[in-house]
């Protein structure tokens, strides 16, 4: 095998393995499950700080954009970005390194136009922006994405709330039995909307008519992957999917 295969995982598993000690600061890991709550910044590791400052719900598209399909809204997430004075070059942030998702599983494109250096900052300058999708009109809980290649892997996303606080829900906690992906429904022929290690507790909120499925607080993974601490037949009936 030559040199460049070889090098290329390598990279690829040092990336992968920068969240584990980088991303964790007052506010959680920034996952899914634990964002980082709306008007509190966030480090991205190499100098970038961003944080969200608001959302608009529904918003006007404006322009040229189309309007939002049936049992769609536009929203638009406004956001702020900081570059770290002792860098040496200026932070270049993508439009396309950043989606939003939501309640539902389904992560959404920004609907940005997509240009490398939507935000081109010198060391110690700071921006605001905004961040803009077309999103389900009955999702709820959405959250900011920020993927900064090569920084933040595609993976492991630092993920920003555009509510403040939400209530928890009640439900069953679950453990995971090995490392999974959770997906945007209940069912493996469906897309991945995170993944989660060995031994992480999540919080079943329903189950789908067999209990084959549970229901987490971002997309579904399968009962026989989780330790329930109860009986998960238990748990409300959320999908129609059996």
């Amino acid at each position: 095998m030559s040199r460049p295969v070889l090098f290329f995982p390598l990279i690829l598993l040092l990336g992968l393995a920068i969240p584990t000690f980088a991303q964790y600061g007052d506010f959680g890991p920034g996952s899914f499950k634990n964002p980082y709550p709306l008007r509190h910044y966030s480090d991205s590791v190499d100098g970038i700080s961003l944080r969200t400052v608001g959302l608009q719900r529904p918003a006007e598209p404006g322009g040229d954009r189309d309007p939002p399909g049936p049992r769609q809204e536009y929203v638009i997430v406004s956001v702020q970005l900081a570059c770290d004075p002792s860098r040496s070059e200026n932070c270049v942030v993508a439009s396309f390194d950043f989606e939003i998702a939501g309640s539902n599983g389904i992560i959404y494109p920004n609907a940005m136009e997509q240009d490398e250096r939507a935000f081109d900052l010198a060391p110690g300058a700071e921006t605001f922006g905004d961040i803009s999708a077309y999103v389900s009109s009955d999702d709820t809980d959405l959250v900011l994405l920020f993927y900064h290649w090569p920084s933040i892997p595609f993976t492991f996303p630092l993920v920003f709330a555009t509510v403040l606080a939400p209530e928890t829900k009640e439900g069953m906690p679950v453990n995971a039995t090995v490392g999974m992906i959770a997906r945007v429904g209940p069912s493996s022929d469906l897309g991945f909307t995170g993944v989660f290690n060995r031994g992480e507790q999540l919080l079943a909120l329903g189950r789908n008519a067999d209990g084959a499925w549970l229901e987490i607080a971002f997309g579904w993974v399968p009962a026989e992957l989780v330790e329930a601490e109860g009986d998960i037949m238990s748990l409300p009936v959320t999908s129609a999917f059996k």
